[in-house]
């Protein structure tokens, strides 16, 4: 069965909350051919979704795939970044249409959820992917002088980024782009937000991004640590607009 990895689905019309097709790519991973059932997991805990199988192969969440997509609110436009934990287990996490993560009131009794939604064993929810966040391009991002993206800093202040960090960016063909964390001081408040300038136009021009492409950045393991200046390395995943 395929190992840990990562894929993601942008919702682009209602009818995708009934059921959900799975990456063809990544079907064709599975060594496993009887699946019958997922588990994903949230924030706000755990939900049992049956599978289904086309006539080619390709699985999709079908029965409590809907029962999820209420639970969260997710609407047409918005995304949900899927990381494969193995054994058909995945974690999740729900991004706006502009790529913020959607914010949701945590429980503190989170509860696993069968097909029909009812809760069933108490379960534990997912934090891990605070190591991830996605980005839709805009103006700000491809300017040839000005261009510069913004970290969220929910995820700057779970992996250590700081100012000066030492970032370096994976694109999809594997190639490495350096940057630097910069801290950008807000005029009139009393807090800041972390963002990379120098070497990002570089990026954003060799991977010919567009305004409304989405990036998705997942942090790998450190790979070398000198205190507050960590190198970070993110691989980036592109889905172009309208795709």
């Amino acid at each position: 069965m395929a190992g840990k990895c990562t894929v993601f689905f942008k919702f682009l019309v209602p009818g995708f909350n009934k059921r959900l097709s799975l990456p063809v790519a990544f079907c064709s991973s599975l060594s496993e051919k009887k699946l019958d059932k997922a588990v994903i997991k949230s924030c706000l805990g755990s939900w049992c979704v049956r599978l289904g199988r086309s006539v080619d192969g390709v699985l999709s969440f079908e029965e409590g795939w809907e029962v999820f997509v209420n639970h969260h609110g997710l609407n047409p436009g918005e995304m949900v970044v899927f990381e494969h934990k193995g054994k058909m287990v995945f974690n999740a996490v729900a991004y706006e249409s502009l790529g913020n993560e959607k914010e949701y009131e945590l429980q503190s009794d989170k509860h696993q959820h069968d097909y029909k939604g009812k809760r069933t064993l108490k379960g534990t929810a997912s934090s891990s992917l605070r190591t991830l966040f996605s980005t839709t391009m805009s103006k700000s991002h491809g300017h040839p002088h000005h261009a510069y993206m913004t970290i969220p800093a929910k995820f700057a202040r779970s992996n250590g980024i700081v100012a000066a960090s030492r970032i370096i960016l994976k694109d999809p063909s594997g190639r490495s782009w350096p940057l630097i964390a910069s801290k950008w001081e807000r005029m009139g408040r009393r807090s800041h937000r972390i963002a990379t300038r120098k070497g990002w136009y570089k990026f954003y021009e060799a991977n010919k991004l567009k305004n409304g492409d989405v990036c998705v950045f997942n942090l790998k393991p450190v790979s070398s640590k000198s205190g507050s200046k960590s190198t970070r390395v993110l691989e980036v995943q592109i889905t172009r607009r309208g795709s």
